[in-house]
């Protein structure tokens, strides 16, 4: 499969993860428009992106068309999301919503996802999360950090989780939903909860998957009439036994560990977590790196094209995979400068991101 070099948001149908591949690559969409520097609506039908650290925090958006988060932290105030808004936030990037946000609370749920979190990237809401009737996708490896209180949306409303996944909550969590989490592959994903977690549904699942889910949940504190299975639960038992490596009882520790990861993938099996307890997995090195990379990948991967990103989510590399699971090495272009890069391994619809350092 070919880097996407331009965005297609098919915002009619429900985002599969071919889809969620081509979005969460390439540019900014062409024919994007540039973020309004003051409050704003983003009007319908029309696509923003933001490829650079910028910091717009004093201000409140409402999002009736797309926001495209392409790279660097970014900084908003308030969000409104309406029902035919979309947030974006790709491989690259960072997104602080310092004030609250606020998902559409009238229209009917569409089958759009509202809030799309791509491999490797991070949302943090500072303020609080109302989030009405909108839907949200945390795709794999991404990160979602809610710090105030997140009440829950309309009982058709859905928070779908991919594969090593993360979604950590600080502050009280409302969910008023048998089945609130939409688990999207049979890999383990990550709950982290600081605070009281209420179910509105006496004993309802925690996962629409029930008794199956493979979400891994921690709370700090006991949650009422949630169900959940035993062996995937750590209910205020003093410990982080199945949290993600580095989470402790401060708040944005799991989300920060995952997002601050050189991701690791085991392609020759599907439960997988990023830390040092897999042997057969992606392994890049060095890192930093000066002038070249060695790449370690599964016996059974199946990625064909590698490709480098800037910080900017400009292609400054591209090369085809080397054949066999034998460290390989992949020279970098010699007038690379320092900073952060991402690698993309992309090939049969799967797509894998890792980031790394470039020194002088």
């Amino acid at each position: 499969m070919k880097v996407v070099q331009a965005l297609n948001l098919l915002l009619a149908a429900t985002c599969i993860y071919a889809n969620v591949a081509a979005q969460c690559t390439g540019n900014c969409p062409t024919g994007s428009l540039a973020m309004p520097a003051s409050s704003a609506t983003l009007a319908a039908g029309s696509t923003y992106c933001i490829s650079s650290t910028t910091n717009l925090s004093a201000n409140t958006y409402t999002i009736s068309g797309t926001l495209v988060i392409q790279a660097g932290t970014v900084t908003l105030g308030s969000i409104n999301l309406e029902k035919t808004g979309v947030i974006l936030v790709k491989n690259t990037a960072k997104l602080n919503i310092t004030g609250v946000m606020t998902g559409n609370s009238t229209a009917p749920v569409s089958t759009i996802d509202n809030l799309i979190v791509c491999n490797g990237a991070l949302v943090n809401i500072i303020g609080s999360f109302s989030q009405g009737q909108v839907n949200i996708a945390v795709n794999d490896f991404g990160s979602m950090l809610v710090t105030g209180a997140w009440t829950a949306g309309a009982t058709n409303s859905i928070v779908k989780m991919g594969k090593s996944s993360v979604i950590e909550l600080c502050s009280s969590f409302n969910l008023n939903k048998d089945g609130f989490f939409t688990e999207t592959s049979t890999d383990v994903s990550y709950l982290v909860v600081h605070a009281p977690m209420i179910q509105s549904i006496v004993n309802g699942w925690l996962s629409s998957k029930g008794n199956a889910s493979k979400i891994k949940w921690t709370s700090d504190v006991p949650a009422a009439f949630v169900s959940h299975p035993a062996a995937y639960t750590c209910m205020a038992c003093g410990n982080y036994c199945l949290a993600l490596t580095g989470t402790t009882s401060t708040c944005g520790s799991a989300a920060n560990a995952l997002y601050n990861t050189t991701l690791s993938y085991d392609d020759s099996k599907p439960a997988v977590r990023p830390d040092n307890n897999n042997i057969d997995k992606v392994a890049i090195y060095p890192n930093p790196a000066k002038k070249y990379l060695y790449l370690q990948l599964p016996t059974k991967h199946t990625y064909t094209h590698l490709s480098v990103f800037n910080q900017a989510a400009q292609l400054v590399y591209q090369t085809i995979v080397k054949a066999g699971s034998a460290p390989a090495r992949y020279d970098l272009p010699a007038q690379l400068p320092p900073g952060i890069y991402f690698v993309q391994l992309t090939g049969n619809n799967n797509s894998l991101t890792l980031r790394f350092a470039k020194d002088q």
